[in-house]
């Protein structure tokens, strides 16, 4: 499973015991996440196995606190489908080009459920498989997404020895990957932060209570959903930005 990835697996039916069957054959064309700059983007799903897969396709709010009490402007053309097995078919979704956010990006998530047949044999338990992967809703901005990792920096917080302020500017979401910490002299600061995502105009705390790290290392997730490195050399006294790594 590629970084920056939103996939989790979650029981869906479950029927008495002994033996399982699983699905696994519903792919979204290789892609792992999804930017949304119009008012319709259309959406490949594949059906890798032999047999006509049953996906239903769903739209939520990125981020639960804010999506409990709005309405989701947003809709999908086919939210119950049938591929044939060894096919793909497109599915579009829909802006109503009101309701979010004008100067920064929207956090959505796009899940997807391969429903299973029903269970032809005694004993078997039916195990559906639920695909989640982030959706930016992006309206023009006057800035770039490169402009907005070389904008993220990095503060040690006096107060807290090995706490980290993390301070992205920007309108866009930033997601990093394996956040390494090394002490000043050069050892690591426990395990890597695996993955820490940064809504747009925030601060967020970052602990690293193994050791005062002088250097940081970690990944910046492209739009396509590559891994961008990125350095930094922390200072006790300013913010620090991070430098691209070649």
């Amino acid at each position: 499973m590629a970084p920056g990835s939103a996939l989790s697996l979650i029981i869906g039916f479950v029927l008495v015991w002994q033996s399982e069957t699983v699905r696994a054959d519903l792919s979204l064309d290789g892609k792992n996440r999804f930017i949304m700059t119009g008012q319709r983007m259309a959406i490949t799903l594949v059906n890798e196995g032999k047999m006509a897969a049953l996906a239903e396709v769903s739209l939520n709010w990125g981020e639960p606190e804010s999506g409990q009490s709005r309405l989701l402007p947003l809709a999908v053309s086919k939210p119950l489908l049938r591929i044939p097995g060894g096919q793909k078919t497109n599915v579009e979704v829909f802006y109503q080009g009101t309701g979010l956010p004008t100067d920064r990006e929207s956090h959505l998530l796009l899940s997807v459920l391969d429903v299973p047949p029903a269970a032809k044999t005694p004993h078997t338990m039916t195990v559906a498989l639920r695909h989640r992967f982030k959706l930016f809703y992006r309206p023009p901005l006057k800035s770039t997404l490169d402009e907005a990792m070389a904008g993220l920096s990095w503060e040690m917080q006096k107060e807290t020895a090995g706490r980290l302020i993390a301070d992205n500017p920007s309108p866009y979401y930033l997601t990093l990957s394996d956040i390494e910490a090394i002490g000043p002299n050069g050892q690591r600061c426990g395990q890597p932060i695996e993955h820490l995502m940064l809504p747009p105009f925030s601060m967020q705390p970052v602990d690293i209570p193994a050791c005062q790290p002088a250097n940081l290392r970690y990944q910046v997730v492209s739009d396509a959903g590559n891994l961008r490195p990125y350095g930094a050399t922390l200072s006790p006294d300013k913010k620090s930005h991070g430098l691209a790594q070649f």
